[in-house]
């Protein structure tokens, strides 16, 4: 390995060099925040050691985020013991399955679906076509029902329209990528932004 790359400042340097493997892992996830104990970890070879990861496990079994860093840069795999606290947020359950399943995670799909972001992007990249169970919450947000219907339907959703034409900028887009021309039923919305109804009227010739 080349340390190097992750070599300690003298401070960590004196702290850490004369412990134990044992009290290293100890005193970095006692006082450390997760950065640095994955620089800690690294450089001294810990960062698959059972020990580390039972104790990362209590300190963040409430934490995805930090659970999700540590798998995707440490781990470099699934860490199975993991996943139940991953699982729970949106964003952290869609990077885990990107960075480490790399296929459908079905335990985790029910909290990913609750998300329209994150729904979205699971379809477009995990599922890679439509998530029909997902359709409601991303036909609720604007902006990700347009995308979906751009990326995923590749065509117009008329289900989700009475929501996307409620925001001026995606109901623009959805007429102008989507609709490839005028979209009546959103020009007063469109109307209502002075910049997306220019772009509409140039683009349409009104």
């Amino acid at each position: 390995m080349n340390l190097s790359q992750y070599r300690l400042d003298e401070k960590l340097l004196t702290i850490f060099e004369h412990l134990t493997d044992e009290q290293k892992i100890e005193k970095a996830i006692q006082e450390y925040p997760i950065e640095d104990i994955a620089r800690i970890f690294t450089y001294y070879e810990l960062e698959q050691h059972t020990y580390a990861k039972s104790l990362l496990l209590e300190k963040y079994k409430k934490d995805p985020n930090s659970l999700f860093r540590y798998t995707r840069d440490m781990i470099c795999g699934r860490w199975p013991e993991a996943e139940p606290t991953i699982m729970t947020d949106p964003s952290c359950a869609y990077y885990y399955v990107l960075y480490a399943i790399k296929s459908r995670w079905l335990g985790a799909e029910p909290t990913i679906m609750a998300d329209p972001e994150y729904a979205y992007r699971y379809a477009r990249d995990i599922i890679k076509g439509r998530w029909l169970g997902a359709e409601p919450t991303i036909m609720a947000d604007p902006e990700y029902a347009y995308r979906y219907a751009r990326d995923i339907i590749k065509g117009r959703w008329p289900e989700a329209e009475p929501i996307i034409m409620a925001s001026p900028e995606y109901a623009y887009l959805y007429a102008y990528l989507i609709i490839k021309g005028r979209w009546p039923e959103a020009e007063p919305a469109i109307m209502k932004h002075s910049s997306y109804w220019r772009f509409y009227k140039d683009r349409f010739i009104l």
